[in-house]
């Protein structure tokens, strides 16, 4: 492996730590910024910058770090129709639109029950 930086024309550095600190997988970067998964790997590695935790227990992280009552309030929150996921989403957007003053967002749409 060569140690020569060579940029990358199609992902800028900033696209990289952009994408990967909203969470995203370095394969989905990869796919956004239409590169290979391993460039978005020896650049992060390069910048010094930690790969997002994209695994499952991403969540159960969040969770344990909130004290027992606001993991209480949390459960409250969710019920047992609405997900985590829809939740932060719900939460994001209400954000969005506060800052931005946007209108004509579709609500999400609720998870699919399995099972």
């Amino acid at each position: 492996m060569s140690g020569v930086y060579r940029a990358n024309r199609k992902a800028t550095d900033e696209d990289i730590i952009r994408l990967n600190s909203v969470g995203l997988s370095l394969s989905s970067i990869a796919k956004l910024l239409d590169c290979h998964p391993t460039t978005v790997t020896i650049r992060l590695k390069a910048l010094g910058v930690s790969p997002s935790d994209t695994r499952r227990t991403f969540m159960e992280d969040v969770f344990m770090s909130l004290s027992p009552k606001q993991q209480d309030w949390l459960i409250k929150q969710l019920g047992p129709h609405i997900s985590i996921k829809d939740y932060v989403r719900n939460l994001l957007v209400k954000e969005f639109l506060a800052k931005d003053g946007e209108t004509d967002v579709k609500p999400p749409r609720a998870a699919k029950k399995t099972g």
